[in-house]
């Protein structure tokens, strides 16, 4: 877990910053394991199945504009990058690469549903994507070497003439200024301003997250925490469309969709005890259960209180073992395996 400043309990930074005010925290991480090099990053954004992009700063002209390239990038190119201003950034790191997943224990206190993916950027000495406002939480952990940083809660205004490809705001000071080394890591609510500058090379793990546009939880308690459970808590937020949120919360991106196993290969592995109790859940899976219902990948089952321990143990192991086989029993397993839920032999 983070190590929260001024001694502040994981309670008090839902209750003080959570979907409200950013917060700079130094020294919060003593080493990012598991972590990439600039190299092992490069290579994903050379995979046809990987999203990514290269923002360029031109600082030329009398106004700097920032310009956009999408992968997937040719090695050539990549080796022939200039030596400053620009950022290679590649998005759901830890679909591709399954063991970067533990990089969300930083963050234990916030469900594990309401997070999105991994993006892991590279910047050259310069880069950066401009000033901006995400929709969404964020945690920006600083790898290896220095990047500064600018955020605000302040209304910043657009800025349409900055580039073609991002929205960006106009430039601003900032009621807050922080050059952030290895270890220190920046959280930013939903609309907060904020501009970062690689002064070296430098890597950031950013874990973002995710939520529909209607649903916000700025009461979020640590206590609603638990792997894959979406809390009554959550369900109330949600209001009319509390039956839509597991379903939201498990849908997968159109390209990053698990292949499932076909109905002949469900019926052997059913049959395979021995091979079932080693499944691992699929890294592009997403899976969650309230009090009455599974959702897998953007889908819905009707659960007995058998077979949602079973997936509760599921959610936490996060891979199959023989009691929580027969926790989960025949039918959900049958829907679990042919909606691509597990990494299959």
């Amino acid at each position: 877990m983070l190590q929260l400043p001024d001694a502040l309990t994981a309670d008090q930074f839902l209750e003080r910053h959570w979907q409200k005010a950013p917060l700079f925290m130094p020294g919060a991480v003593a080493t990012i394991r598991p972590s990439l090099s600039r190299n092992e990053l490069a290579w994903l954004a050379t995979c046809d199945d990987v999203e990514s992009r290269i923002v360029f700063c031109n600082r030329a002209q009398s106004k700097t504009r920032y310009r956009v390239a999408n992968g997937p990038f040719d090695d050539d190119y990549l080796q022939a990058l200039p030596p400053r201003d620009w950022t290679l950034l590649v998005h759901d790191v830890e679909k591709h690469l399954p063991a970067m997943r533990r990089l969300f224990r930083m963050v234990p206190f916030v469900p594990d549903w309401r997070i999105d993916d991994l993006m892991i950027s590279f910047a050259a000495p310069g880069g950066g994507v401009g000033p901006h406002r995400d929709n969404y939480d964020v945690f920006l952990c600083q790898g290896i070497g220095v990047r500064d940083w600018r955020f605000t809660s302040k209304r910043i205004e657009d800025d349409e003439a900055a580039s073609d490809d991002l929205r960006l705001t106009e430039e601003f000071d900032g009621d807050d200024q922080h050059s952030a080394g290895p270890g220190d890591v920046l959280y930013l609510p939903p609309g907060a301003a904020h501009w970062g500058t690689a002064q070296r090379a430098c890597m950031t793990y950013s874990i973002g997250m995710r939520a529909p546009a209607w649903y916000s939880d700025p009461d979020l308690a640590a206590g609603e925490a638990e792997p894959g459970y979406l809390s009554p808590q959550a369900r109330q937020r949600a209001g009319t469309r509390a039956d839509e949120l597991g379903l939201i919360a498990t849908e997968t991106k159109e390209w990053l969709q698990p292949q499932p196993p076909s109905s002949d290969e469900v019926i052997a592995l059913i049959e395979a005890p021995a091979q079932l109790n080693r499944l691992p859940l699929h890294a592009m899976a997403r899976l969650a259960f309230d009090d009455e219902r599974i959702y897998l990948n953007g889908t819905a089952y009707e659960a007995t209180p058998t077979e949602r321990t079973g997936v509760r143990e599921l959610c936490v192991r996060r891979r199959l073992s023989g009691k929580n086989v027969r926790k989960i029993g025949p039918d959900l397993l049958r829907w679990l395996l042919a909606g691509g839920a597990f990494e299959t032999p």
